[in-house]
């Protein structure tokens, strides 16, 4: 009834109420309750509220409408909240411009607006759509009549302004990044960042976002949607990420890393903040280079007849040098510890070069006891502190939350021993562990038969896994049979003999099983790196003794129990933006501080990578004990 009188008023240009003149078009109102929209996830929709002149499908899908005959309780049952999430994480996965998604909840004679954000839902009465009495009075006719203009208000309000965060309603394919001239803008927040606009054309200052790469898109927490386009003449990488507040933005680890001349990583041609604080979740972009192909990808194509070469082995070899060489210099000039290394994360040109990407989950190791007094450190808190307030977050804070996700952080095919066992705190040795099974697991993937004996990678709990990968890798002679790799020699085999070595055994012997139980056990002689990082950063590792490698105190103290091993025959809340003010009308106010009912809190989960062998029944935190 609102959507047929709207459009009938906007096309006669009328004025309604309060003499404002009505949009030329509202939303499209479709019912779905007897088909299903195309991609909008194993429950149909009633009602849906399409953007106007385009196709009926999820992409497209403005606000859903879920009706239920009897009155929803306080709270919403898990049966309907369950139904009307699936239809938020249908949206959210087409959606790449959402901000947040609206489902209006009709129950009874009640009508409540659902507002999903990446970690809550909330609640909002809008109020009675029907009398539902036989006697009616002034007073209940004034609330039906208030609900619908609280209805008419969302249902006409323009998309940039009620769930996404630029104007989409036109159709547009193409972003274009402006300086910032509005102060009020909820786009931007940050000094010499930007806010969208949508263009209608390619153009060299319009980023096109037809190129989508497909990735897993989890239901809540963290997400990122990544495209590749054209970017003044060059072909580059846009990345969009809600990330919490509470947490580390990218770009301001590429800025960290950036100053501190570390390689190995890709070029930033752009970065910012569109949202500084949108219900605990920022907003970030990044414009980056395009890196190449995954290792595998690579490997095939370069060596696709030749797997078994010396050539083979050196481009296997070159990866592994350039990949240790980013990670230690990460760790030593800018202190940081990547924790999500996978073989998604490891990029290599058509010239062989290696970039590291997805510093979505590393993090800033704050050494507090150093010497303040001394100039290099004193510097860096310089650069962090500059950073913090360019990026707008609580260091102390930020750093602390970091720390405490280092068990949980990663994807649990590469994640090393001891954070598989839950270790409270990472080192760099942990990222090179990670490196060691993401090889392990590419060269597996080439062989044409897999060995029988393979069990490396095969699907445990994170605690399990631990104890068989302990097992695996104490075996000087098998443990390549055991991540599913029966043909290696030469230099590659050399390469992985010495990895093992340098991460497995110490002047003691064998340390995996103690991994587990003493996650700062000692690691092997530095030395053992030296054939494959350059001297300078060799040299850097060394004067600090290598005590880098692995965080002290982050184990705990006890007994060296060995897990049984397999017999072998011979990972301050920022300043508040404008992106929480909400948005109001007289008799509906929709600020955050307003809301009527809150969702229960969700808890944190880690995107994990889509190369995961574990495959997606493994996209799902990996806690402690678990």
């Amino acid at each position: 009834m609102c959507e047929e009188a709207a459009t009938h008023n906007a096309s006669s240009g009328q004025a309604v109420g309060t003499g404002k003149t009505l949009p030329e078009r509202v939303y499209d109102l479709a019912d779905y309750q007897t088909k299903e929209v195309p991609g909008g996830g194993k429950h149909k929709m009633d009602l849906v509220f399409f953007y106007p002149y385009r196709p009926e499908t999820i992409p497209n899908v403005h606000i859903i409408v879920e009706g239920k005959l009897s009155r929803v309780p306080d709270p919403i049952d898990e049966d309907t909240l369950g139904q009307i999430a699936d239809y938020q994480y249908s949206v959210w996965k087409a959606q790449r411009t959402r901000a947040f998604v609206p489902v209006l909840l009709v129950h009874g004679t009640q009508l409540d607006l659902v507002a999903f954000t990446r970690d809550h839902w909330y609640r909002v009465e809008l109020g009675p759509v029907s009398y539902g009495k036989q006697v009616v009075r002034n007073q209940d006719i004034e609330k039906v009549r208030l609900t619908m203009a609280r209805l008419y208000y969302l249902i006409t309000l323009p998309s940039e302004r009620f769930g996404h965060f630029c104007d989409v309603n036109g159709g547009q394919q193409c972003l274009r990044f402006v300086p910032n001239a509005d102060e009020n803008s909820v786009l931007a927040t940050v000094e010499s960042h930007a806010k969208p606009a949508v263009g209608s054309s390619v153009s060299d200052d319009l980023i096109d976002l037809s190129g989508y790469i497909e990735r897993f898109i989890h239901p809540r927490g963290r997400l990122a949607h990544v495209f590749k386009t054209m970017y003044r003449g060059a072909t580059a990488i846009i990345k969009l990420s809600w990330t919490p507040v509470d947490r580390l933005p990218e770009g301001a680890i590429y800025e960290i890393l950036e100053k501190a001349g570390v390689q190995g990583v890709p070029r930033v041609y752009d970065s910012g903040l569109l949202k500084n604080n949108f219900f605990g979740h920022r907003l970030e972009y990044l414009v980056l280079e395009d890196c190449g192909s995954s290792i595998k990808d690579y490997l095939i194509s370069k060596h696709a007849e030749e797997l078994k070469s010396n050539a083979f082995d050196e481009s296997v070899k070159s990866i592994v040098q350039q990949t240790l060489s980013c990670l230690v210099q990460a760790r030593v000039k800018g202190n940081i510890l990547h924790r999500d290394i996978s073989p998604g994360n490891i990029r290599v040109a058509r010239d062989g070069t290696v970039k590291v990407i997805d510093w979505g989950y590393a993090k800033v190791i704050d050494d507090k006891d150093m010497d303040m007094d001394d100039k290099a450190t004193s510097d860096r808190r310089d650069i962090l502190a500059a950073n913090a307030k360019r990026w707008v977050y609580d260091s102390p804070k930020v750093f602390d939350n970091e720390e405490a996700h280092d068990p949980l952080t990663g994807t649990p095919s590469y994640m090393s021993i001891p954070v598989l066992s839950g270790a409270k705190v990472r080192g760099l040795a942990d990222d090179i562990e990670s490196l060691f099974y993401v090889i392990l697991y590419v060269l597996a993937s080439l062989q044409t038969t897999k060995d029988k004996a393979s069990c490396g990678f095969d699907t445990h709990s994170n605690k399990t896994l631990a104890m068989v990968r302990a097992g695996c890798v104490s075996s000087k002679v098998n443990f390549l049979r055991f991540f599913g790799i029966s043909d290696c020699s030469g230099q590659l085999l050399q390469l992985l003999c010495d990895l093992r070595r340098f991460l497995f055994e110490n002047s003691d012997g064998c340390i995996a099983p103690d991994l587990i139980v003493k996650p700062d056990t000692p690691r092997g002689a530095v030395g053992l790196l030296e054939p494959y990082i350059d001297r300078e950063t060799v040299g850097l590792l060394l004067v600090k003794g290598g005590e880098m490698l692995t965080p002290k105190g982050s184990g705990r103290q006890m007994p060296s129990i060995r897990p049984p091993i397999l017999l072998t025959g011979g990972p301050s809340s920022p300043t508040q933006s404008p992106g929480n003010a909400g948005i109001s009308m007289d008799g509906l106010n929709l600020s955050r501080n307003s809301l009527l009912r809150r969702g229960r809190a969700t808890e944190q989960i880690e995107e994990f990578d889509e190369d995961d062998p574990f495959g997606p029944a493994s996209k799902r935190p990996r806690l402690q004990g678990d």
